[in-house]
């Protein structure tokens, strides 16, 4: 036998244990995450749709409190897409489009809490800002009205009937609405 032959014989267990040590570590590298990955959604499998819409909502009022937005808009919508009628998720929502400086999400999403909730004097008075700012005074009043009729010391919605007043040219009701 050559003695390049022996060398070969000799090395070759340590190169085969080298290999195994190779693929071993290619496994650890590659089964370890999907075992990990895997075991992040058996465990968020195990949580109900409640739980769930409740950790988004959480989530991002986080975010928001962080300012930021994008990262609580996208939190609040995975929480409106387990529950369509998750009323604070829609609140929270137009919030954060207000803050994104998306008016019309944000007007749809105050829209959406008064139809799941029209006893929502928060939202009531944000659609009631939109259409004032917008000049629909007649819908404005009517969602003012609607809160003071609930609320008759509600000083925003007292402010906002005062601005009201002061675009029909009846600035005499305007002040004595903001005496109130």
């Amino acid at each position: 036998m050559s003695a390049a032959r022996y060398y070969i014989n000799q090395l070759k267990p340590l190169y085969l244990m080298v290999c195994e040590y190779g693929r071993l570590n290619m496994f650890r590298f590659k089964v370890i995450p999907l075992i990990f990955v895997f075991g992040i959604i058996m465990t968020s499998g195990c949580m109900s749709n409640e739980e769930k819409k409740i950790s988004y909502l959480e989530s991002g009022n986080t975010y928001f409190d962080k300012e930021e937005y994008k990262s609580a808009e996208l939190e609040f919508r995975n929480a409106i897409q387990i529950d369509p009628n998750f009323i604070d998720a829609y609140q929270r929502l137009g919030e954060t489009y207000l803050k994104l400086g998306k008016p019309r999400e944000s007007f749809k999403a105050f829209d959406t809490v008064i139809k799941l909730d029209p006893d929502n004097t928060d939202a009531q008075l944000k659609l009631a800002t939109f259409y004032l700012l917008g000049k629909k005074i007649k819908k404005s009043r009517e969602k003012v009205d609607a809160v003071l009729k609930k609320e008759p010391d509600n000083i925003e919605a007292l402010f906002l009937l005062a601005g009201i007043q002061e675009l029909n040219k009846t600035l005499n009701e305007a002040s004595s609405t903001l005496r109130k």
